[in-house]
């Protein structure tokens, strides 16, 4: 004869429940710490490009008494897309895109022994429809040199040594940082 309190060795639906909820709890917490992982990457491989580019560049002025004249190359390999690269409308990059510049590589493979950093692909989203991505540099006279780079998130611009801040632009999920040496 059966007692009341015992029962087979199974597993009731409500049990089943609770162990599925806890499971996709934990899934989404892990979801969420991914792409912050994530994210911090992207942004810290724009950050070491951009860093590295700013010593070529100073070191390409100690060895020709100039920066490069360039106007808004991509900073990294060429066939690299930089600034804005999707969309109509927005104020993201208000110099538009940047396109890869064969001179300015060059330039930048005989400072670098031919390595040529690169920053982040990712593409960031700015306010309508607009997309921003990488890093690009801009000298009109040779005697100084700037750099526009694009972080996921609203984040801080600080952290590469021997350069001037020129601002932050926060627009949708990007930050523009421009800094200027």
């Amino acid at each position: 004869m059966k007692t009341r309190g015992s029962r087979k060795g199974g597993f009731t639906i409500v049990e089943l429940l609770i162990v599925i909820v806890v499971i996709a709890i934990l899934a989404a917490i892990s979801i969420v710490v991914y792409t912050g992982i994530q994210t911090r990457a992207e942004n810290t491989k724009t950050i070491q490009a951009v860093s590295h580019y700013v010593k070529a560049l100073k070191a390409y002025a100690v060895v020709n008494d100039d920066y490069p004249v360039a106007s808004f190359p991509c900073l990294g390999p060429l066939g690299t897309t930089c600034g804005k690269v999707a969309g109509a409308a927005g104020t993201c990059a208000t110099s538009g895109g940047g396109s890869s510049q064969a001179g300015f590589d060059t330039a930048m493979k005989t400072i670098l022994n031919g390595e040529v950093p690169a920053p982040s692909a990712q593409r960031i989203s700015c306010t309508g429809d607009v997309q921003a991505a990488g890093a690009l540099y801009r000298s009109t006279t040779g005697a100084s040199g700037s750099i526009w780079y694009f972080l996921n998130g609203d984040q801080p611009c600080e952290g590469i040594g021997g350069v001037t801040y020129g601002g932050k632009i926060l627009d949708g999920q990007a930050t523009r940082c421009l800094i200027n040496f």
